[in-house]
């Protein structure tokens, strides 16, 4: 009589180790994937907020010039952010007025509270946008808001 070999309990252990080795490389696969569109959300909401923030410094610009209004800023169209962010922004404001102290003549110092809103956002023809735009997974909102106080003459308050 000969001696049988045993082998088939190596077949079974191998086909385990392999299935074992390809659920750790998918779960890596899908961990990858997820770090990578967390970091591209990143990019895009950091755009999104400077693309913002651009917009809130071209209305303190468009304000700082003497006898400024709200109309300043939502009567003149926006500039198009869209070449050089890929971001449309739009803007709301809102104006308090009231006197506090005097000028060198004499006179009373008028001063202006201007509150600004910038929107950006990366799709859609209008910021906020549609629908149909806020679905896409790529879409990417952000709001800023500041407050800036200029008197009558376009001059910072003191």
């Amino acid at each position: 009589m000969t001696a049988r070999r045993a082998g088939g309990f190596a077949y079974i252990a191998a086909i385990v180790f392999l299935v074992v080795l390809a659920g750790f490389a998918l779960a890596a696969l899908r961990l990858s994937e997820s770090a990578q569109v967390t970091v591209n959300q990143g990019i895009l909401g950091a755009r999104a907020g400077q693309a913002a923030r651009a917009g809130l410094e071209w209305a303190f610009y468009r304000l700082k010039t003497p006898h400024a209004t709200c109309t300043a800023v939502q009567a003149a169209p926006v500039p198009d952010f869209i070449a050089e962010t890929g971001y449309r922004v739009a803007l709301t404001c809102a104006m308090l007025t009231y006197s506090e102290g005097q000028t060198p003549a004499g006179a009373a110092l008028t001063k202006h509270i201007f509150e600004l809103g910038a929107t950006a956002c990366n799709l859609g023809t209008a910021c906020p946008a549609d629908d149909a735009s806020v679905a896409s997974p790529d879409y990417v909102e952000r709001k800023r808001s500041a407050s800036i106080c200029v008197t009558e003459d376009g001059a910072d308050c003191y």
